[in-house]
């Protein structure tokens, strides 16, 4: 049996229209006074990036990846793990903590179940940044985030307040294509620049 078209009558629901938000996306690039691009991320961010993993594994101590729960970043979260441990950071001094659902990570709940684990290095992916505590209250902790979401806001007592960029548009490839961006990311952190 077919459906018969149904015909418009003055009672029929009228669909509101909203105002178009802006999208992170449309933020104009960043470029330096010789025009070259900024954003996502300044070469002192990227440097900083590579030398803050290089420490982490060097020292030896627990780590947490706080990687969000979506595609992007899942995957940049196993990244960030092959590349500590191509590194030399043992596998079992790594943890993965994942949030609860509808938490934020500056939430005071994930702040101090991330300071129960007493990490020496936490490294937050694609979660976003935002004018906020510290992470965790650990003078001796140090924290990375890393987002492909433009920010100027960061969280309390942040030694940098650059933003980096991590491309995570892997959702869908197969594990041996993570496994190669995984590879090139481990090369990456490894060299000097």
């Amino acid at each position: 049996m077919k459906r018969k078209a149904s015909s418009l009558t003055s009672s029929a629901k009228v669909k509101r229209t909203q105002a178009p938000q802006q999208d992170y996306c449309d933020v104009k690039t960043r470029r330096t006074d010789e025009n070259a691009v900024l954003w996502p991320a300044s070469p002192a961010a990227i440097e900083g990036a590579r030398q803050f993993m290089r420490q982490c594994a060097e020292a030896a101590r627990k780590t947490l990846i706080v990687p969000d729960k979506d595609a992007d970043g899942l995957d940049a979260g196993v990244i960030l793990l092959r590349t500590l441990t191509a590194l030399g950071l043992a596998r079992e001094l790594i943890e993965v903590h994942l949030l609860a659902k509808h938490a934020n990570v500056h939430d005071e709940s994930e702040r101090m179940a991330m300071q129960t684990k007493d990490p020496g290095y936490i490294i937050v992916v694609d979660h976003g940044s935002m004018e906020a505590p510290p992470i965790v209250d650990s003078p001796d902790t140090k924290c990375l985030v890393i987002d492909h979401h433009l920010s100027d806001k960061f969280p309390k007592n942040a030694s940098s307040r650059h933003h980096l960029f991590l491309r995570t548009k892997f959702a869908g490839h197969s594990i041996q294509a993570l496994r190669h961006r995984a590879d090139f990311f481990v090369r990456w952190a490894r060299t000097a620049t």
